[in-house]
């Protein structure tokens, strides 16, 4: 064989290996990626043994229709309120401060989940007469930083949470009884002692940057302005209400991220237990052991 006919031969060696290689790279590690990440679903959706999951026994119970537990935008400007923690223990209380200038409201409480596709159960009830309907004082404001602090409104009603509850983001909705107004409340329901494979952190400090409750969130002060760093807000307090989903379509609230999440993992069987963002920043790391995924849903602040 002459030195053209080796160099020829070398050539096609290479050009082989080369396309071997492509193929290689291109096809197998797709397939492989696939079945690795589908083998680990499965095993996200397999309890450890002895372990029971709530989520499955939860979202087999029948679920209230989204006419039932919705509202459109920030609801109701009449009626609106926020709790006094954003996320409770089971076995601990819920407390609701309320302003609206009806004589009497109810609370309805819904856990969000999957539920047939209905998105939400209704699992407690406070009925008019068990609810402080007012008008609230006008809350703290600080001129220097933008912040509105609504901490010294009254307590319009609680709620029990109950010890068996199940983990989850739960709303308030709030309703006039005279017009049929309403108004969510969003709030997380923990249990401390899960083991859970996947731990939900809510953004809740996104939706509370981006709310402008009070005039302005840390973006904008402007009426139709997203951004407008002369008028935003310096400082933001949870103790308001949110109008945050009313704004730019919602994409900085609950409905926008979270929801979808919340019905896809609760459709398909994760073992998942919930908690918000402050309490990453309360608990620190003790929060984060005792699961196997850490999950920071929709656009964490």
């Amino acid at each position: 064989m002459n030195m053209a006919q080796r160099v020829v031969r070398r050539g096609r060696e290479l050009r082989a290996r080369s396309v071997l290689a492509r193929r290689l790279l291109m096809r197998e590690p797709p397939a492989l990626w696939r079945e690795v990440a589908a083998a680990a679903a499965e095993r996200l959706r397999r309890p450890c043994p002895g372990a029971a999951n709530p989520v499955v026994a939860e979202n087999q119970r029948p679920g209230s229709t989204p006419s039932a537990w919705d509202v459109c935008g920030s609801g109701d400007s009449t009626i609106q309120g926020f709790t006094t923690d954003i996320s409770v223990a089971a076995g601990s209380t819920v407390s609701f401060k309320i302003d609206t200038e009806a004589a009497d409201c109810a609370i309805e409480i819904f856990l969000l989940g999957y539920y047939q596709g209905k998105g939400a159960r209704k699992v407690a009830e406070i009925p008019p007469g068990q609810v402080r309907a007012r008008r609230q004082p006008a809350g703290r404001t600080a001129p220097a930083t933008g912040l509105l602090d609504c901490g010294n409104w009254d307590v319009s009603a609680s709620w029990e949470v109950p010890a068996d509850a199940v983990s989850g983001v739960y709303i308030a909705k709030l309703t006039r009884t005279d017009t049929r107004g309403a108004s969510h409340i969003p709030f997380v329901v923990r249990d401390d002692e899960s083991t859970a494979d996947i731990l939900f952190q809510t953004s809740d400090t996104t939706w509370q940057a981006y709310n402008r409750a009070g005039g302005a969130s840390l973006y904008s002060g402007t009426p139709g302005e997203k951004y407008d760093t002369q008028t935003r807000a310096r400082k933001v307090s949870y103790n308001r209400p949110f109008v945050t989903r009313g704004d730019d379509a919602g994409r900085s609230f609950l409905f926008s991220a979270e929801y979808p999440a919340i019905r896809f993992l609760e459709r398909n069987g994760y073992n998942v237990t919930y908690a918000a963002g402050v309490d990453t920043d309360r608990r620190g790391a003790q929060a984060l052991r005792p699961h196997r995924v850490f999950l920071s849903v929709g656009h964490d602040e």
